[in-house]
This record gives C-alpha cells, structure tokens and sequence, in this order.
C-alpha cells in the first residue's frame, strides 16, 4: 500500500523532529517559565529558539514563591500570655483558668 525507502523515513522522522521542536519545546518554555522568575514569554521564546538547552536554562533560573493569602503570622508565647494576663486583668477568667492556659502555653512552646 505505502512504499516507503529509508530516504522517506528520514524525511518524516525529520519533519516530525522539526514539528515537535517548533510546538513541544516552546509549549512546554512557557509553562515552565511562567512558574519561575523568567517569565512565560522569555521561556517560549527560550524553548522556540534554544529547544532543550533553552528549557535547560529555564529550570535553572529561580522559582516564583507565591505568598499564602491565608496565612496569619505566628503568635508568639508571649502575646499569648499577655491576652490571657488582659483576660485576668478584666475578670473574664479566673486565676486558676490563666494558670493552666499559662503552662499549656509554656509546655507547647518547649516542645519545639
């Protein structure tokens, strides 16, 4: 049905090597340029014209650290124990209540 030589394998081994470095390397640039600090374009650009070695250089450049939008900064024992101390002082809690919360405080913090 097909008559294929050798002559015409190469060409299409060579096409598909061609079209694979033309879609595959500048895709997979700027995907993963988009999570470093180079940057989406430059890393297509890098994958379209330098293929492997231009992905090479896009991993080797730092990656993008994203800042939770969640996270409350820690509490340290000390702001801790002056909320409980203003607690006390307000007569919310008791003496015996801001013992206990005063050594589970203290007991958490030696763990570490």
């Amino acid at each position: 049905m097909f008559n294929l030589g050798v002559p015409e394998i190469i060409l299409i081994i060579v096409a598909f090597g061609i079209l694979g470095g033309c879609i595959i390397f500048p895709i997979w640039g700027y995907k993963a340029g988009a999570e470093r600090t180079i940057g989406a374009i430059p890393g297509l650009l890098l994958g379209f014209f330098l293929n492997i070695i231009g992905i090479a250089i896009i991993y080797c450049t730092p990656k993008i650290r994203y800042k939770d939008p969640y996270a409350f900064p820690a509490r340290s024992s000390a702001d801790e124990l002056e909320k409980f101390k203003q607690l006390l002082d307000s007569g919310a809690i008791s003496e015996a209540e801001f013992n206990n919360q005063k050594a589970r405080i203290l007991n958490s913090y030696r763990q570490y």
